[in-house]
């Protein structure tokens, strides 16, 4: 039994590393540097934080859904815009373009756990760890909470 939790867990690390290699080398999880200021005016940004979200099927734990996102505020209460979302079979939509402006999703720290809700209030990931300010990069536990999705555990890892 506990060689078969070993694979498992060795399986979803493997996993979780290789979707961050293919992410920083596909361009679509940048490290911390000169970004787009929204509206597209092209100035960079000093420093872009960011919050990636992964969430996974429960029994086999692969990955189902994710979510990238780039904090536009700061603030105690900040909104993410979402970037991209990243389905199981590997297809992908973008947001931010003229076709699909970024959708901003809302924060609320007053929740225990904390909850970031999308436009539509639809979709919640709730967020075990997140503080708003936080510099560097850490994983930590979430939670997906959505009708297309259902109820889906995973993590999340915020950059600044």
């Amino acid at each position: 039994m506990r060689r078969g939790s070993l694979a498992s867990a060795l399986l979803v690390v493997g996993l979780a590393g290789a979707l961050f290699a293919q992410l920083r080398s596909s361009g679509d999880a940048p490290a911390a540097g000169p970004h787009p200021a929204p509206g597209g005016s092209g100035t960079a940004w000093e420093r872009t934080a960011s919050l990636f979200c992964e969430f996974t099927n429960m029994a086999d734990q692969a990955p189902r859904v994710g979510f990238y996102f780039r904090v536009v505020s700061e603030r105690a209460s900040p909104a993410f815009a979402l970037v991209f979302r990243r389905e199981q079979d590997g297809s992908q939509v973008d947001f931010g373009g003229l076709e699909a402006p970024s959708p901003l999703w809302t924060f609320d720290g007053s929740d225990s756990p904390a909850v970031l809700r999308s436009p539509e209030d639809d979709t919640r990931i709730n967020l075990y760890g997140y503080e708003p300010g936080r510099t560097g990069t850490v994983w930590f536990e979430a939670g997906l909470r959505s009708i297309p999705y259902k109820n889906l555990g995973g993590h999340c890892r915020q950059s600044a």
